[in-house]
């Protein structure tokens, strides 16, 4: 019977560690690279999150910026400069793919 027991605890371990190596193995293989300007952008909106500018809060509109798929002067809370400053640190920092996002005012 303690044979048995000792079986058991030594096949659930050998699972343990196995499922373990594959997880680890995973999360490197398949991590996600974020773009850095991502979290400068919405450090730079005003962090309302009211949803006026039809993005889900700043984050959707920082991710949406940093895509080049929206404009800084879609928030409507936030003021000129910071339109200008989000526009200038698009068109002066490359992405990790070296592109530069053009943003109209």
């Amino acid at each position: 019977m303690l044979i048995d027991i000792l079986k058991a605890v030594a096949v659930f371990a050998g699972l343990g560690i196995f499922l373990g190596v594959v997880i680890g193995i995973c999360a490197k293989v398949l991590a996600v690279k974020e773009d850095p300007r991502y979290e400068v952008v919405l450090n730079m909106l005003p962090g309302y999150n009211c949803g006026a500018c039809g993005h889900p809060g700043c984050a959707g509109l920082a991710g949406a910026i940093v895509a080049g798929e929206a404009s800084p002067t879609l928030c409507k809370p936030g003021k000129q400069d910071m339109r200008i400053a989000i526009k200038d640190y698009m068109e002066t920092t490359p992405g990790p793919d070296g592109e530069i996002v053009r943003i109209k005012l």
